[in-house]
């Protein structure tokens, strides 16, 4: 039988992964602030690495109503499921016929206390596979990376802990090389719909669970390209442009080695451009090193919506000896934002932006999105002369933004942030770190895609000094970009990009668009536009020739 074990705190939790198992004590992890994930790897940039398997497919699959219902062992190998059904992975439980989808808006599905969840109904799903790891990854590092899980997901490999994570649109990725054996292995993985997480998911859509996108099983050295940075600083004539590379390489072994990093660009016929090569340097234990490349690029061609010219940079981890260890190439473009005189610029051009907000939502899928959708979406975007989308209320999954950069889309990438039932808790110190981590895991995945506009702080999530310290995040990472914030005031004193919510148009231009740069230097960027219309009774027409009346106004 389930026991509930209710006085523990977070050191005792931590102290208990050595004899017991999670669903001994789950309440002490998904009603626990300070629990929000474990035994992950940091947030990094999305690459798929070149010795990698898919993990999607049919799963065996378990529903029940509460976790006190999920087989207590249902993660040990020698556990029977032949009874299971099967669903899909990526996918939502509620569009495979289990549970039930529901739609809010503001309210929560059950009666908000937070970081309480509800004990009756809260359904969840016991998912388990299996997969063979290739001979060819003897000797490697071994990483499971779960794109978007929603909500809380505990993990289990071979009947071992492995890890856990809250955030239904963020990536947890863990390292499994501890767990994993050779030949077949098995992966079992519970995820529970409400937990103190969910409070920071009260998005306007279908509020629907599981394991909603790509799970990966990826191999890489004992010493690997972790994660890496990339800038273009363009000079005062926006002509050419500083190209800088931070790269932090990750050591996984107790030993003292020499390495190099070497970077490559090459324009979009193949010709290369630039190479830069480090000096080397020495790894003597475990952890990561950061270094950087510099190189000045004589008139790269820009990155806009209208010339989404890409770039390949390829990173290469090099030996002592100078043999290729690791190689990564990803795609970049030049480009360059700032802010003057309450006008918002690109390259050194003042923009208007036509955008509108996307749902990750399929009418079967649910919220697991496929590349033939959003390329017709993009495409209906680019027709109908759309030049922007803001990903309400959340990152989008990483093949969104793929081809925004491909398309040339310029994106306002949100973060996972809204507590509309309860907007109270952004004065709730004890949810800060949920706040932070969810910006953050935003950042370090998204900032080297040039489609990225500037940042949101997340959608009406309250008006409290957690806003402002989730702005302050996510300029740690990327201090390139700028931050608007989709609450319900007038503006937010964190943002640096504001944005009032349904003014009428003689509003708008009275209280935004006529306000001096001594008062506010911020320009404006109104993130609800056909809401703004519906809502405030304005035409569109109205409100596009006050934008284009005022430079501050985007």
């Amino acid at each position: 039988m389930y026991r509930r074990i209710w006085t523990f705190s977070i050191l005792a939790v931590c102290s208990l992964q050595l004899n017991a198992q999670y669903l001994d004590h789950i309440y002490d992890y998904i009603e626990n602030t300070s629990v929000y994930e474990e035994n992950q790897e940091e947030g990094h940039a999305y690459y798929l690495a070149d010795q990698h398997q898919s993990l999607n497919g049919n799963w065996r699959f378990f529903f029940a109503n509460t976790p006190e219902e999920i087989p207590h062992d249902f993660f040990q190998p020698g556990f029977k499921d032949g009874k299971w059904k099967s669903i899909h992975v990526p996918s939502n439980w509620e569009m495979e016929g289990f549970g039930d989808p529901l739609f809010r808006n503001v309210a929560a599905p059950f009666k908000a206390d937070p970081p309480h969840v509800p004990r009756e109904y809260n359904p969840t799903g016991a998912y388990r596979r299996t997969f063979t790891i290739p001979s060819q990854w003897n000797g490697q590092q071994v990483f499971l990376r779960m794109e978007k899980t929603q909500s809380a997901s505990f993990v289990w490999i071979n009947g071992r802990q492995v890890g856990y994570n809250e955030g239904g649109q963020e990536p947890a990725e863990y390292d499994v090389t501890p767990y994993i054996k050779p030949g077949k292995n098995l992966l079992a993985v519970c995820v529970v719909k409400y937990c103190d997480g969910y409070y920071l998911e009260g998005q306007d859509y279908w509020r629907l669970a599981g394991i909603c996108d790509d799970v990966t099983l990826y191999a890489t050295p004992k010493t690997r390209l972790f994660d890496w940075y990339v800038t273009t600083d363009l000079d005062d004539q926006y002509r050419d442009a500083t190209l800088k590379v931070n790269i932090d390489v990750k050591k996984y072994e107790d030993s003292s080695d020499t390495y190099a990093v070497r970077a490559t660009l090459r324009d979009s016929k193949g010709i290369k451009v630039s190479e830069m090569v480090t000096d080397k340097f020495v790894i003597n234990s475990k952890g990561k090193k950061t270094v950087e490349l510099t190189s000045l690029i004589t008139n790269p061609e820009k990155w806009t919506c209208e010339t989404p010219v890409l770039y390949n940079l390829t990173l290469e981890l090099l030996s002592e000896s100078g043999d290729v260890i690791q190689q990564i190439t990803s795609r970049m473009g030049f480009k360059e934002t700032e802010i003057r005189h309450q006008t918002f610029y690109l390259n050194g051009q003042p923009i208007k932006v036509n955008a509108t907000n996307t749902h990750m939502q399929h009418p079967l899928l649910g919220h697991a999105m496929n590349e033939e959708t959003i390329r017709k979406d993009m495409e209906i975007l680019k027709q109908h002369n759309f030049n922007a989308v803001r990903t309400s209320h959340y990152p989008p999954v990483n093949k969104y933004l793929e081809l925004a950069d491909e398309y040339g889309l310029y994106i306002i990438d949100e973060a996972g942030t809204e507590a509309h039932a309860t907007e109270y808790i952004s004065n709730d110190k004890k949810f800060l770190p949920m706040y932070l981590e969810r910006v953050r895991q935003m950042v370090l995945r998204d900032r080297n895609h040039p489609c990225v506009l500037f940042w949101s702080a997340g959608n009406e999530s309250g008006e409290g000094p957690n806003i402002t310290e989730v702005v302050k995040e996510g300029k740690k990472y990327d201090p390139t970009r700028y931050f608007m914030y989709g609450g319900n005031a007038y503006a937010h004193p964190g943002e640096e990009i504001i944005g009032p919510r349904y003014p009428t148009p003689f509003e708008l231009e009275m209280n935004t668009g006529m306000i001096p740069e001594s008062e506010d230097p911020r320009p404006s960027f109104m993130d609800e536009y056909l809401s703004v219309a519906g809502n405030a009774g304005g035409g569109l027409d109205e409100y596009w020739e006050v934008i284009r009346r005022h430079p501050r106004l985007m």
